[in-house]
């Protein structure tokens, strides 16, 4: 009966970009150029991207003081900021990302920035169904109320808040949401850990010792990796296959395997040197004021 049914839906073509696994500060360069290509592509498109060492990444909104330099360095990480809002994210192996660029005027693309989030939650819903994990979007109220209620500890750590039509699996945030909007169109971002490192995160940020336990605790209670839910985390390609079918199940959608083109790859190198890794002395907290 599936069959049928995907054989009478209208296929729009997507791109699908090739996987890639480069360094945090060219995964957010590459983000951005294709976001900065999107009206000359003219197609909605998605790829899919790992993290193949440990690297701190913070939102557009955060100072790099709020990293800690000395472990960041200890750790063999590098320190980065992204152009989406929100807040820290680590990036490590395990931690797998998906861009998704919808141009102008596509029909998935809402002024609403929360309602833009709406049919992706929905879709990932089916995606994890697929994959034997039953997780529900949560609520534009219960995710108001969630952060009118949230520690201002918490919210340090993009995963330990929660935003609209993000996926929560047994109360615990499983898939994470973010996003660019510019005159080209919307870039949603999307992420998912194989096993959460909330141990690993408190040690990066600055904070007092004795906080570094509670707000690692506070975030497993609220968050949860892949291996938690399943006996054996799923290889990417089973994760990218399921969400490929949800994508033509509920949307029709086909996706057309592309590779980069000559002008998004000359974007990527504009867009490099603003990606690349902050100094460890910019983590220095400021100076006291002077009386």
């Amino acid at each position: 009966m599936l069959g049928h049914i995907l054989q009478n839906i209208p296929s729009e073509p997507w791109r699908l970009l090739p996987f890639s696994e480069r360094s945090a500060g060219e995964e957010l360069a590459v983000s951005e150029a294709l976001l900065a290509r999107l009206a000359q592509t003219a197609w909605p498109a998605v790829r899919w991207y790992g993290a193949p060492r440990l690297a701190l990444v913070l939102g557009s909104g955060q100072r790099p003081s709020e990293a800690d330099g000395a472990a960041l360095a200890a750790a063999g990480g590098s320190l980065h900021k992204r152009a989406s809002g929100g807040t820290a994210v680590l990036f490590v192996p395990g931690f797998l990302m998906q861009d998704i660029a919808l141009p102008m005027g596509h029909p998935l693309r809402r002024e609403d920035v929360s309602e833009s989030y709406r049919w992706l939650g929905e879709l990932w819903a089916e995606t994890l169904a697929a994959l034997g994990i039953v997780a529900e979007p949560i609520s534009i109220a219960a995710a108001r109320a969630d952060s009118a209620a949230s520690d201002a500890l918490l919210r340090r750590a993009c995963f330990g808040g929660r935003s609209p039509y993000e996926l929560l699996a047994g109360g615990r945030k499983l898939v994470g949401f973010s996003q660019i909007r510019r005159r080209q169109g919307a870039l949603l971002q999307v992420g998912l850990y194989a096993h959460w490192p909330g141990r690993k995160l408190a040690q990066l940020l600055r904070m007092p010792a004795d906080e570094r336990g509670v707000f690692a605790e506070a975030l497993a209670g609220r968050v949860v990796g892949l291996d938690e839910l399943l006996p054996t985390v799923p290889a990417p390609e089973a994760i990218m296959g399921a969400f490929a079918a949800a994508l033509a199940h509920r949307h029709g959608a086909a996706l057309a395997p592309q590779g980069w083109r000559p002008d998004e790859v000359d974007a990527l190198a504009a867009a490099l040197p603003r990606y690349a890794p902050i100094d460890s002395a910019a983590t220095l907290p400021p100076p006291p004021a002077s009386h």
